[in-house]
C-alpha cells in the first residue's frame, strides 16, 4: 500500500494500447505547452510534438478507470508513461513514412514471423513448450486400492461415467473434474499417470494420498511440432514473437536513425524512469541538477524532486543520499503537498503531532474506502495501527488534533460496524465541538 506507484505501473503498461493516442491539432495558439517530441540532428521531427492537452486527454481517461493518482508521485509517471507511448507511435509514423508504407504495412513488414521462424523456436524451447502441455480429466478417488482396482476393471468395461452410476451406496468414493491442468502446475506424483503415452484413457494410480482412478479426456501433447502448431499455445507464441521482433527492429532504429525522445523538463527524469534506465544511472546524470554539493535543493519543482527520491529508492540508497531524500521530502511537504505518500515518507523524520494526524487522516480514507469495498483483511495490520495512533493523538493538548483524532475514530469505528465504539467518539467530538455535524 506504500508504494502504489508499482502498482499503477503495471495496470498502466497492461492499458496503455487500450487509449487511442490523441492527434496533434494543426491550429495551435502561441499558449501550447510542448511536453514531448522526437528529435533529429538537433531538429524537432515534424508533426511529432505532444501537447499538453494531448496527454491530458488520455490521462483523464485513465483517471475515469483507476479513480485518482498521487499528485506528485503517480500522476508524473502515468503522464510520462503516456508521453513514452505516444513519442513511439510518432516514431512508427515517421519510419513508414520514411519507406512509404502505412503503419499497418510497416508493421506486418517488420514483424512476420514464418513457420520456418516457428520450427525453430519450437527445436530451441521444446522442454519449456512440453511444460506447457495441459489435460483436462475426471477422476474418482477411493478410501482402498481394492475398491479403485474394481472400479477401474469396471470402467474398462462399461466406461468411466457408467462405471461411476453403477457404483453402490456405500462406496467411499469421491469425484470431480479439472479442466486445464499444465504439466508445469502439476504434482511430481501425478505427472506420469496424467501426461504419460497411454494407449488406455482410463488410468489407475495410488499414492499416501489416495487411489486415483482417471479418464482422460483430453490430452493437449506437445512433443512434435505439429502437435504444437495445432495447438492454442502456437498462435500464442507466434504473437509473441511477431511483437518481439517489431519491438527490436524499432530500437535498432532508434540507434541507428539517432532520433532523440525529448521531455518536458518536469518530465525529464520520469521519463528515463518509464523507458527502464537504471536508477544509478539516473542518478548519476541528475543529482547535481536538484542538489548542490552539500546536499541542497536546487530546485522547488515538485515533480523533479519527487523523480529524484523515485530513483533513490528505486536504487535503494537512501543512506548514502540521506540529506538529499530528507531535503527532498521535506521541501514537497513545504510546498503544500500533504498526500498519504508525503506523509508516509515524512514520518522517517518528523514525528510530531501535526504530521502523525495528517499521516493518520490520509490513512484513514483509504482504509476507509478498503472496508467498504470488503477488502478488510488485507489492511488489518494497518487498521490496528490506524486506531492506536488516532486514540493516542485524541489525547492531544492541541484542540484541533485532538478533535479530528475523535472525527477519525467516529468514522473508522462506523465502518467497521463498531456501533457502540462509533457513538462513544460522536459524543466526545460533540462535547468539544457541539457544531460538528456527522455525515
Amino acid at each position: 500500500m506504500i508504494n502504489l506507484r508499482r502498482v499503477f505501473s503495471f495496470l498502466v503498461l497492461l492499458s496503455v494500447v487500450l487509449f487511442p493516442v490523441i492527434a496533434l491539432s494543426e491550429q495551435q495558439s502561441n499558449e501550447v505547452k510542448i511536453v514531448g517530441y522526437l528529435e533529429k540532428d538537433g531538429k524537432v521531427l515534424e508533426g511529432s510534438q505532444i501537447t499538453e492537452s494531448d496527454v491530458e486527454d488520455i490521462y483523464q481517461a485513465y483517471l475515469d478507470y483507476y479513480g485518482s493518482f498521487d499528485h506528485i508521485f503517480e500522476e508524473p509517471y502515468v503522464k510520462a508513461l503516456v508521453i513514452d507511448q505516444i513519442l513511439k507511435d510518432r516514431f512508427i509514423e515517421y519510419l513508414s513514412k520514411k519507406e512509404g508504407l502505412s503503419i499497418e504495412e510497416f508493421e506486418e513488414k517488420h514483424s512476420q514471423i514464418t513457420d520456418e521462424d516457428m520450427a525453430a523456436y519450437y527445436n530451441e524451447n521444446r522442454a519449456e513448450i512440453m511444460e506447457e502441455q495441459y489435460v483436462d480429466f475426471d477422476y474418482a478417488v477411493f478410501e482402498t486400492q481394492e475398491e479403485a482396482t474394481s472400479f477401474y476393471e469396471l470402467a474398462q468395461k462399461l466406461g468411466f461415467e457408467k462405471a461411476l452410476e453403477s457404483l453402490p451406496e456405500t462406496s467411499t468414493h469421491q469425484t470431480d473434474t479439472y479442466e486445464g491442468l499444465k504439466k508445469s502446475e502439476t504434482g511430481d506424483a501425478f505427472i506420469d499417470i496424467l501426461f504419460g503415452k497411454y494407449e488406455n484413457k482410463v488410468r489407475l494410480h495410488s499414492t499416501e494420498n489416495g487411489n486415483f482412478v482417471f479418464y482422460i479426456r483430453n490430452l493437449n501433447d506437445l512433443s512434435t511440432f505439429e502437435q504444437f502448431k495445432n495447438s492454442p499455445l502456437y498462435a500464442e507464441v507466434q504473437s509473441n514473437l511477431s511483437q518481439n521482433k517489431f519491438q527490436k527492429y524499432i530500437e535498432e532504429k532508434v540507434n541507428s536513425e539517432k532520433v532523440n525522445h525529448v521531455a518536458a523538463k518536469e518530465y525529464e527524469i520520469w521519463a528515463k524512469i518509464v523507458r527502464g534506465v537504471p536508477a544509478e544511472e539516473i542518478l548519476g546524470q541528475h543529482i547535481k541538477d536538484v542538489f548542490d554539493s552539500n546536499g541542497n535543493l536546487t530546485t522547488e519543482e515538485p515533480w523533479t524532486i519527487s523523480a529524484i527520491l523515485t530513483v533513490i529508492e528505486d536504487a535503494k540508497l537512501q543512506d548514502e543520499f540521506s540529506k538529499e531524500y530528507e531535503n527532498g521530502i521535506r521541501k514537497l511537504y513545504d510546498l503544500g503537498n500533504k498526500s498519504f505518500l508525503i506523509l508516509a515518507r515524512l514520518r522517517q523524520y518528523d514525528n510530531s503531532e501535526k504530521v502523525s494526524i495528517e499521516y493518520n487522516v490520509e490513512l484513514s480514507k483509504i482504509l476507509i474506502s478498503y472496508i467498504e469495498n470488503g477488502d478488510t483483511l488485507s489492511v488489518m495490520q494497518y487498521i490496528y495501527n490506524n486506531l492506536m495512533e488516532l486514540e493516542s493523538l485524541s489525547s492531544s493538548s492541541d484542540p484541533e488534533i485532538r478533535q479530528t483524532a475523535l472525527e477519525y475514530l467516529y468514522k473508522m469505528y462506523k465502518v467497521l460496524g463498531d456501533e457502540e465504539a462509533a457513538e462513544k467518539y460522536l459524543e466526545q467530538l460533540k462535547n468539544e465541538n457541539p457544531n460538528y455535524k456527522e455525515e
